[in-house]
């Protein structure tokens, strides 16, 4: 494979070049190699690298976006499931708490209901009785009237039962 040639090449450089000895300690034992040479060297290994592994390496990135925003998307997916779970349970309460509101209600009315049932038997029996007073004392005043009536007839007696009443 040509870049494992080129490789090689970089070693062979590294090693023939210049070898500076330096009492300054950052450049003890350091090789000098020419900027150029190297250079040179690392485009023509860009070069021969095989088209697979440049897109391998664009893919490897594009993948690590696509993880990237799967990932935000999961979490914007949990945090709206969440959002719902909760919106739920809280229609949930809310639906508990109108049906307990709605019983109450219901059973104020029954109650209320049967108060005014109540009121209202009581008034009809009140006005029953009234009219069975009235009408009591108008069969007294028709008797009064018609003892009267009776008296008043020439050769009757009273206590005499009256032939048209006995019809």
């Amino acid at each position: 494979m040509e870049i494992l040639n080129l490789l090689d090449e970089l070693k062979n450089m590294a090693e023939a070049g210049e070898k500076w000895y330096c009492r300054i300690p950052p450049f003890i034992g350091k090789t000098v190699l020419d900027a150029g040479d190297l250079w040179d060297l690392i485009s023509e290994m860009e070069r021969s690298l095989p088209q697979d592994m440049t897109e391998a390496q664009h893919l490897a990135r594009d993948r690590d976006r696509i993880i990237e925003e799967a990932h935000e998307q999961r979490a914007k997916i949990i945090e709206a499931a969440r959002s719902q779970a909760q919106l739920m349970t809280s229609n949930d309460e809310l639906v508990k708490q109108a049906e307990a509101k709605a019983a109450t209600i219901i059973e104020e009315a029954e109650v209320e209901a049967d108060h005014i049932r109540s009121e209202a038997e009581a008034w009809a029996r009140s006005v029953v009785e009234r009219l069975e007073n009235y009408t009591d004392r108008i069969q007294a005043t028709i008797q009064k009237t018609k003892k009267m009536l009776l008296a008043q007839q020439p050769g009757r007696d009273v206590g005499e039962p009256d032939p048209a009443a006995e019809q």
